[in-house]
């Protein structure tokens, strides 16, 4: 080291010195606390990014705060609606289902068209152009796409694509490309991740569509902002009572617009994991930080006897240890709030995939510095309190007396020196551990923590694997999903079963309702399904296949959550369209599912509850591999069909999406663990290298081979590496499974499925870290000095 000034204090000069002589260490302890500030730092930004990206987006473009639906209304409504309390701003629009063919995509295309009102951009919902031009009203064939799917699509302005609108086949100009606020999560039918290559939305000119539609001066959906501090459930309700003679469907407010919720559970999700995962860094800093002070603070026991009887204060001689226990983890305050924007501007990469925004910018903000800077003082006042403590009743003679020799007389001492197997290499490792039972426990812990840590953060895989198993193998199992256009009678069903290649069809009804328990109601979905079914079918995460019950309503997990139902009680359904009957059934089951509808009953209940006859909503078909195409034509060309998705590509993207995403999670969660088992295994190493270099040196004098004394040294950071393992296998498992019971949220469920492969992987992990670690402190011992150490007293 270079000489130090003169004019520096005595303890400022020791406080250097030993910052050099542990510089290795404080590297392994920094590197932990940088793991956990950054993960501090990222979640925390990446949460505030998302809300300030949601809020200024939903104002600037004018999101609407209520949507209604109705089968078709005049325009002359919209004044009565704009009549209401506490509306601001409301706009009609037409909205339709639709298929597409674009060119290279053999698999259906679902859109999504809305129309644009006469003036172009429209006062609610307003579109963000990010290429090309707003569709001219005198072409009606130009309309606008949504610029993810144009990108996955590959269809740009110019290009052309053919589209079905209520049965009609039309010749579409893709003439620009936009955002929207409605879609920061854009799911097709059926979709549980965006799939924007088979799955788009359109902007069309409002006469156009109309004309498509047989929809003149009509619309089917009404927008509606409302004027700051307005009641949104008292607008609600005017506006179902104004829509209901036209078949109003129930008008919901923004937060049960579906990719609105998406967006709040993610950042629900985000919140739970920031809770848990970054306070097991931060602890593990802290324990860190403990060992390498209280073994710094044994080994100058005199030193700090001769401070004292020099006339240094307690208290100053505590600040010094304060002081240092502060610079070591400084590096690791810096390094984590770098790695933290770093990770968090690439995790806001990952988020422009799923969510939309026109701009998603990373901010971690100048109060999440300063709060992390305070979080890592904490940390390291935590782990050096009990040292400080000691430090503060150490009196000059007591510290210059050496510490009292461990007792080596107890039964443990005793029951190995009766093991005649063991060398003696051997049995000195295990006294090592006798000798200080306290360490090798933490150490075997921080072992744990950090094999736990990735086995949760790894499980998540196998978690969304389970998950797509269950929804895609176990539920869903046919080949197509098919939407009609409106509710149709049996004739439809026959005429699917004669298109030549399908195998099997399953009908299948969805109904608009509105749920009500207490004073709790939502409006949803009631769907009927054929009990016995085979290509789509209930799947209960406990109790595997069910069937919807032949009396009573079964409801999914996070319906009874939201309208606090047991089975057994009393569920009042108001159907919202048609003829608007009521009736109350009593709920039969709970569904634990991934991803469920939230409500279910027999298909056959479904007519004499609404006083009809069957009707069915739409579809499940399976075909034959060889005559999927033709199948796939022959539905684009069925004026019924209003839209259908092959489940096949919908897994396909899926896998390819969460793939990319989870790779990625993955080699941040492996580069985590890794740093504290580093940090725990290199420190414990360093330590014991420190304490017993004397003793080792001596072994070699003695006539021990190198590769005898760096067995007794590494021979005991293997037991307690060893000993950790299913201590973190068991503390991975709890929470793994605490933590995916808690992201999940009234939209899915996260089924919890570690595998065995999971938690080898993360074994080998641990242990080839360990390795490595145990590598870096052999080549130490190996430079060791043996005449400057046997000079040592220690």
């Amino acid at each position: 080291m270079v000489a130090l000034p003169a004019w520096l204090g005595a303890l400022d000069r020791k406080l250097l010195r030993d910052i050099w002589r542990l510089r290795t260490q404080a590297m392994a302890i920094a590197l932990v606390i940088a793991a956990g500030i950054g993960m501090v730092v990222m979640s925390v930004g990446m949460i505030r990014s998302l809300e300030a990206s949601r809020d200024t987006y939903y104002d600037r473009y004018r999101f609407a705060d209520i949507v209604g639906s109705a089968k078709r209304f005049p325009v002359s409504l919209v004044d009565d609606i704009r009549a209401i309390e506490g509306v601001s701003i409301v706009e009609g629009r037409l909205t339709t289902g639709a298929t597409l063919d674009a060119p290279g995509i053999s698999e259906p295309i679902t859109a999504k068209v809305h129309s644009l009102p006469p003036s172009g951009m429209p006062r609610v919902n307003a579109l963000v152009l990010r290429s090309g031009r707003m569709p001219d009203p005198a072409r009606p064939e130009e309309v606008l796409a949504s610029e993810k799917f144009s990108e996955a699509a590959r269809v740009a302005p110019g290009d052309y694509i053919e589209a079905v609108l209520y049965g009609k086949k039309q010749r579409l100009r893709v003439v620009g490309t936009a955002l929207s606020p409605e879609y920061v999560y854009a799911l097709g039918p059926g979709q549980i991740f965006p799939d924007n290559r088979r799955f788009g939305i359109l902007w069309m000119g409002e006469e156009h569509l109309a004309a498509a539609l047989n929809s003149t001066n009509a619309y089917n959906e009404t927008l509606i902002r409302l004027e700051r501090g307005a009641n949104p459930r008292n607008v609600i309700d005017r506006l179902d009572i104004l829509l209901e003679p036209y078949g109003g469907t129930g008008a919901i407010p923004r937060s049960e617009q579906l990719s609105d919720r998406f967006l709040s559970n993610e950042l629900q999700q985000l919140q739970s994991m920031t809770a848990i995962l970054p306070p097991i860094f931060l602890a593990v800093a802290a324990f860190l930080i403990n060992i390498v002070l209280t073994r710094l603070v044994e080994s100058e026991r005199e030193i700090i006897g001769l401070l004292t009887a020099f006339g240094y204060r307690n208290r100053k001689i505590v600040w010094h240890y304060t002081k240092l226990a502060l610079v070591l983890s400084f590096p690791g305050l810096v390094l984590g709030l770098i790695f933290g924007s770093w990770m968090g501007r690439g995790v806001a990469g990952l988020y422009q995939e799923f969510f939309v925004f026109p701009a998603l910018t990373y901010r971690a903000g100048t109060d999440i510095i300063l709060a992390s800077c305070l979080i890592a003082i904490a940390v390291v006042m935590l782990g050096a309190a009990n040292t400080v403590r000691r430090i503060s009743k150490l009196t000059a003679a007591e510290a210059m007396r050496p510490p009292v020799p461990p007792n080596y007389s107890g039964g443990v001492a005793r029951l190995i020196a009766k093991l005649k197997k063991l060398d003696e290499p051997s049995r000195i490792i295990l006294r090592g551990i006798v000798r200080r039972p306290l360490r090798a426990m933490l150490g075997s812990l921080g072992v744990g923590a950090a094999l736990g840590l990735y086995i949760t953060s790894a499980g998540s895989t196998d978690n969304v694997g389970l998950m797509i198993d269950q929804l895609f193998n176990q539920a869903n199992r046919s080949d197509m999903n098919i939407l009609f256009a409106e509710p149709r009678d049996q004739r439809a069903i026959f005429e699917l079963q004669r298109i030549p290649g399908v195998l099997r069809v399953e009908p299948v009804r969805y109904v608009p309702v509105k749920l009500t328990s207490g004073t709790r109601s939502k409006s949803e979905s009631l769907t009927g399904m054929n009990s016995g079914g085979d290509l789509n079918r209930l799947v209960d995460m406990d109790d595997g296949i069910v069937d919807p019950p032949v009396r009573g309503v079964m409801i999914s997990y996070g319906l009874s959550n939201e309208l606090d139902l047991q089975p057994g009680d009393p569920l009042h359904i108001q159907v919202t369209n048609g003829r608007r009957p009521a009736f109350t059934l009593p709920v039969a089951r709970i569904l634990r599912s991934p991803v469920a509808n939230p409500a279910y009953v027999d298909f056959d209940l479904v007519g004499p509850l609404l006083g009809e006859a069957p009707l069915s909503s739409g579809a499940f078909i399976s075909v034959d591999p060889a005559q999927i195409d033709a199948v796939y034509q022959r539905l684009k060309e069925m004026p019924v069909v209003a839209g259908f998705s092959g489940r096949s590509a919908a897994l396909r993207g899926i896998e390819e999406s969460i793939g990319e995403t989870m790779g990625i999670v993955q080699l941040f969660n492996t580069a985590f663990s890794a740093l504290i088992v580093f940090g725990v295994v290199y420190n414990n190493a360093r330590i014991n290298l420190a304490e017993r270099a004397r003793d080792l040196v001596s072994l070699r004098v003695l006539g021990y081979r190198r590769s005898e004394v760096s067995y007794i040294l590494l021979g005991e950071l293997a037991l307690l590496v060893i000993a950790g393992l299913p201590l973190g296998i068991l503390f991975g498992y709890l929470l793994s499974k605490n933590l995916t019971e808690s992201i999940g949220g009234d939209l899915f469920i996260i089924p919890f499925g570690l595998s065995a492969a999971t938690v080898a992987f993360a074994i080998l992990v641990v242990l080839l870290t360990a390795a490595v670690s145990a590598f870096f402190v052999r080549s130490r011992l190996d430079r060791l000095n043996l005449v400057n150490v046997l000079k040592t007293r220690e």
